[in-house]
């Protein structure tokens, strides 16, 4: 037993050196494991080379300056005038300038045959639109009628009398003759129960259409000596012209009257740019119902009539002893109404009243009827045409102390509902001799 522990002690001394050996061998290469594995994972997680561009400088060729030297001329265009600046002055039957316009012929698009010597219905010639500028109201077309009032209600003295009337005249005169060769033109005059129209057709506006439009508008209403209280009115226009008839009436109107008429003409000519210039609404009924005074009212109301009218010849007798133009008033009714401001006889009477509506209802079945069956050649400005294709626009002169809105209100929906403007002028009165402003 002894001798075992002896021999076992023995044995592991013999082996001492060589564990210590394998135990130093077995150190290190854990070591050079560690060492290894730590340069691996140095090498892997290093970053990536990033470059770097450096600009390139590149020579620049410089150009040359053109050697021949270039003019340029740039022609010079006159532009066409299409507006004329209306310059009113004071003076009582001013002479007007005979302005000679060049005469149309060989257009294309076709001439009337008419004896005005203008152009037939459906002519267009197919220029540019001049625009016209009438006492304010602006409009644009290449086919205009002008409507003039001539009656008793727009040369009263509150109007400014004859003398302003024959000033606005003497403007339309000056509007026609500045129109350009190539626009189509008519005039009309209207008063209650009658019209008047120059020409039967849409003419051109050449020189010997400007003549005869002059000859024919002159002796309108234009003061003279020995003048009398009635010497107004369609029967004072010069030579030429037509009266117009009721042919073109449509229901619900019964009665065209005054302005009403001749602008059923400008539909029927296919006018696309209407003035109406006048005074008022005007009477624009039709009497549904006659009414009458009691007898002892209808005798105090012819007692104030001769006072009226007694009272009227003895101012236009002091008026002419002057040298100055009659007071014009038509009816009875208007007489009493001046002389004597403060009476009102009731008449009983009742009356169905067009409305705008109504009358621009008729104006449209009126140029739809007599529109051309061939379209001519259009000048290319009215592409996006409406449902109207036309401006109905009215000047309408009131009077200086006030705007009646039982006449104005109704021309102005006229106006709107025919793509039209509505302008109104009040006058200064008869003796002043000036144009409504």
């Amino acid at each position: 037993m002894i001798m075992n522990k002896v021999r076992n002690k023995q044995i592991f001394s013999k082996h001492t050196k060589s564990s210590a050996a394998i135990i130093s061998v077995g150190i290190h290469a854990i070591l050079i494991l560690i060492a290894v594995s730590f340069v691996a994972v140095t090498v892997i997680q290093k970053e990536d080379k990033s470059f770097e561009s450096k600009p390139v400088s590149r020579s620049k060729i410089n150009l040359k300056k053109l050697q021949v030297p270039v003019t340029i001329k740039k022609k010079k265009v006159q532009k066409p005038k299409l507006r004329k600046r209306i310059v009113v002055q004071s003076k009582l039957n001013q002479s007007m300038p005979d302005i000679k316009m060049p005469e149309i012929s060989g257009v294309k698009g076709g001439l009337g045959s008419s004896s005005a010597g203008g152009l037939g219905e459906t002519g267009n010639l197919g220029f540019s639109m001049p625009e016209i500028n009438l006492f304010g109201v602006k409009s644009k077309g290449e086919k205009v009628f002008l409507i003039l009032d001539s009656s008793d209600e727009i040369m009263k003295d509150e109007m400014g009398g004859i003398p302003a009337y024959t000033l606005i005249k003497d403007e339309l005169v000056r509007i026609i003759d500045g129109l350009p060769p190539t626009t189509l033109f008519n005039i009309a005059i209207y008063e209650r129960g009658k019209a008047s129209m120059l020409f039967p057709q849409l003419v051109a506006a050449s020189g010997a259409n400007m003549k005869k439009t002059k000859v024919w508008l002159d002796p309108l209403n234009s003061w003279h000596e020995g003048m009398g209280a009635k010497d107004y009115g369609i029967k004072t226009l010069g030579s030429g012209g037509q009266e117009l008839g009721t042919e073109l009436i449509q229901e619900p109107i019964k009665i065209d009257s005054e302005w009403v008429r001749p602008v059923l003409y400008a539909m029927k000519q296919q006018a696309d740019a209407i003035f109406v210039l006048g005074a008022g609404w005007g009477h624009q009924y039709h009497r549904l119902k006659t009414g009458s005074m009691s007898p002892s009212l209808q005798k105090k109301y012819d007692e104030y009539c001769k006072k009226a009218e007694k009272l009227f010849e003895e101012e236009n007798a002091e008026r002419m002893k002057k040298g100055e133009p009659p007071r014009v008033l038509s009816n009875q009714n208007d007489k009493v109404r001046t002389y004597f401001p403060e009476i009102r006889f009731p008449s009983g009477n009742v009356y169905y009243n067009y409305t705008p509506a109504e009358i621009t209802e008729v104006l449209k079945t009126v140029r739809q009827d007599f529109k051309p069956k061939t379209v001519s050649a259009k000048s290319g400005l009215r592409k996006n045409r409406n449902k109207i294709d036309y401006t109905l626009n009215v000047i309408q002169f009131t009077r200086k102390s006030g705007t009646d809105f039982r006449q104005s209100e109704p021309f102005k929906k006229m106006a709107n509902l025919n793509r039209g403007v509505s302008n109104h002028l009040r006058s200064r009165g008869a003796r002043e001799l000036n144009v409504p402003l």
